[in-house]
């Protein structure tokens, strides 16, 4: 049995990019990626879940920093194999230099920010995209709250598939909902940042958003400058080949 959303103990925001129609005719697959929030502290019924359910390979892209204080449940579990694959540091991923500057305030928007990233780590997008495309069985991969690093690559994985932007922004748009129950259990991951003076998380932070605009303003900048979605990954330096067997993944 598939789900749309896993239902783990664990993690609110688990779920299989399986399930929506395509362009090419079809609907992609389940059980063949599976994107989440970071896997901390996961129950052993949880662990048993996800294997039971097919994944054989956990990609982490979150920082050093984050791991060593918040390690993956999955990491050193038979059957699993566990990669870090970091996109950045922290600073990097609130949009501002250790500068003393209140990063709230020197937030642009995440479409923006979503644009520079894209841009700048273009390695690490083909690293992540040879994992999926060779990766045996269910891949599963997460950033910290599994929105805006995994929201990014989930997306370029649904576009490859063929799926419609409208489809993929609201995959992209949801993970606010999943989240919001857990918020202040994974606020103890993302920092003193979303909090306010008093210690109390700022529900209302924009960091918490995952917003339509964010991923119409990536696709668009990505159709502008590159045409489509292919011609962008091949500019990354992903291979044709691993393009191809996303989209057989998907949709074959």
């Amino acid at each position: 049995m598939y789900y749309k959303r896993l239902p783990l103990e664990g993690m609110s925001n688990c779920r299989d990019l399986g399930g929506y129609p395509t362009k090419y005719g079809k609907t992609t697959n389940f059980g063949v990626f599976v994107r989440s929030e970071a896997p901390v502290e996961l129950s052993k019924r949880d662990i048993e879940f996800l294997k039971n359910y097919g994944v054989t390979k956990s990609l982490d892209f979150r920082g050093d920093s984050d791991i060593t204080i918040f390690p993956s449940s999955l990491k050193n579990v038979e059957g699993i194999e566990y990669h870090h694959l970091p996109m950045f540091g922290r600073a990097d991923a609130l949009g501002f230099e250790k500068s003393g500057k209140n990063a709230s305030k020197d937030f642009s928007g995440w479409g923006k920010s979503y644009i520079q990233w894209v841009e700048i780590y273009k390695a690490w997008i083909k690293d992540v995209m040879h994992h999926f495309a060779v990766t045996e069985g269910a891949c599963q991969y997460n950033c910290n709250a599994g929105k805006d690093r995994t929201g990014i690559t989930s997306a370029f994985v649904l576009a490859i598939a063929g799926v419609d932007l409208n489809d993929i922004t609201f995959d992209y748009c949801v993970s606010r909902t999943m989240l919001k129950p857990r918020f202040p259990e994974l606020s103890k991951q993302w920092g003193d940042y979303l909090k306010d003076e008093k210690g109390r998380l700022i529900i209302n932070h924009p960091f918490l958003y995952t917003p339509q605009d964010a991923m119409y303003q990536l696709f668009k900048y990505i159709n502008r400058e590159y045409k489509n979605i292919e011609n962008f990954l091949y500019s990354c330096g992903v291979s044709e080949k691993d393009v191809f067997l996303i989209r057989q993944k998907l949709i074959g």
